[in-house]
């Protein structure tokens, strides 16, 4: 998420706090300060309410916190690369690299983070019953209550809540179609949250202003986000069967990484409008250079650096193989948020696939109605393509 500040690692996985979690602590804190705890616990001084105020919201985060790591440490225990876990104003996000490979992981992944926030409310509340009224008892009390209603809330099946995975998993177990499964969880996402918005429209207008705005915006949420998953899903049924070979662009710009800093704007990128330009060196691709990269650079220093000095090196580069499926670069794209990837055979530079290349052959093929071609899974390389194979020959001569 843009806007997030990483705070540390637990078990390797990165920890990353959105600045709409500091708002929505904020205003949790003083929520519990002015209401919750002196309407269940009246008579006690005015900064004990403060205190265990702000214990509650941290020690409630950090259950949110710990429901996450279920769900990425079972990930990882699958196989699942996990790049981060990210507290925003709903709550937290697992930030995943690729989708689940089965039904019974997904299920399993998605129905274990609910399943943490029942045994911690559950645990919370046991504990809290058998103590005396106190500051204590309070704060395990709301923890109790609060994370029960989380538990049953995630369990609700609109995607993408975890309730909404639970039922993609049941439904592609059923189908062993994974899409058909997300576009009818997403659907039924999608009706759920219309379901929260008309619901906060009638607190909103029956006085309960507040429940109502936050029951309404929730459901704004998970609207957009059922409404992104099914259109994922339409892009990836668009998509089907095509390979990176089919879209990249396989007569890429290319420098070599000698050349100076201002020799590449001038000659490439202002010349030439590109936004990315990969490195080679001899017959090997050895990096890649973007405005990112660039824009590091002071001006005055553009005659004395060269590409090698600023260049992203291969070892730190996301790539991708020719024969591999588009599907399973989108992910990465989107979560790196990466505009292009060279695609390599061996140590040699093949082609770059790009956003505005997907996007024109995703046209392409909802003009021909989502036709596929036969020759869906040409092998690698494409024989068949005139003055391909001679154009890959010579691209890391280029300059």
């Amino acid at each position: 998420m843009p806007g997030s500040l990483r705070v540390g690692r637990i078990a390797g996985i990165a920890i990353e706090v959105h600045f709409s979690w500091l708002i929505i602590l904020v205003f949790l804190t003083w929520s519990l300060a002015v209401g919750w705890f002196p309407t269940y616990y009246p008579g006690w001084p005015t900064n004990t309410y403060w205190i265990i105020s702000v214990i509650a919201s941290l020690l409630l985060f950090a259950s949110v916190l710990a429901h996450e790591l279920a769900h990425s440490l079972v990930a990882r225990a699958r196989g699942l690369p996990v790049r981060s876990i990210t507290l925003f104003v709903f709550g937290g996000v697992s930030n995943l690299e690729r989708e689940p490979t089965s039904a019974g992981v997904e299920f399993i992944m998605a129905f274990v983070g609910p399943l943490t926030s029942l045994i911690i409310g559950g645990v919370c509340w046991w504990i809290g019953l058998r103590l005396p009224i106190s500051p204590t008892q309070a704060v395990l009390m709301y923890l109790g209550i609060t994370n029960l209603l989380l538990g049953v809330f995630n369990l609700i099946p609109g995607f993408p809540l975890d309730g909404g995975r639970v039922l993609r998993s049941i439904i592609w177990g059923i189908t062993h179609n994974m899409r058909l499964a997300t576009r009818i969880a997403a659907r039924v996402g999608v009706a759920i949250a219309l379901l929260f918005i008309l619901a906060g429209i009638w607190f909103f207008f029956t006085g309960n202003v507040f429940n109502g705005i936050w029951i309404g915006f929730i459901g704004w949420f998970l609207l957009q986000a059922s409404q992104a998953a099914d259109a994922q899903s339409r892009m990836e049924t668009l998509l089907s069967g095509a390979t990176v070979a089919q879209v990249m662009n396989p007569n890429p710009v290319v420098v070599p990484p000698y050349i100076s800093v201002r020799a590449l704007v001038e000659e490439q990128i202002l010349s030439q409008g590109q936004r990315a330009v990969a490195v080679v060196e001899g017959d090997r691709f050895v990096g890649l250079v973007t405005l990112a990269e660039v824009r590091r650079v002071p001006r005055d220093a553009w005659d004395r650096a060269t590409v090698r000095d600023i260049m992203v090196p291969r070892e730190r580069t996301v790539t991708a193989r020719p024969d591999q499926d588009l599907t399973e670069i989108l992910p990465l794209m989107a979560s790196r948020d990466i505009n292009q990837v060279p695609v390599v055979s061996g140590d040699q530079l093949v082609g770059m696939l790009s956003r505005d290349r997907i996007v024109q052959y995703m046209e392409i093929r909802r003009g021909l109605g989502g036709a596929r071609t036969a020759d869906t899974r040409q092998p690698w390389p494409p024989h068949d393509l005139p003055g391909q194979t001679e154009d890959r020959d010579r691209l890391p001569h280029a300059s």
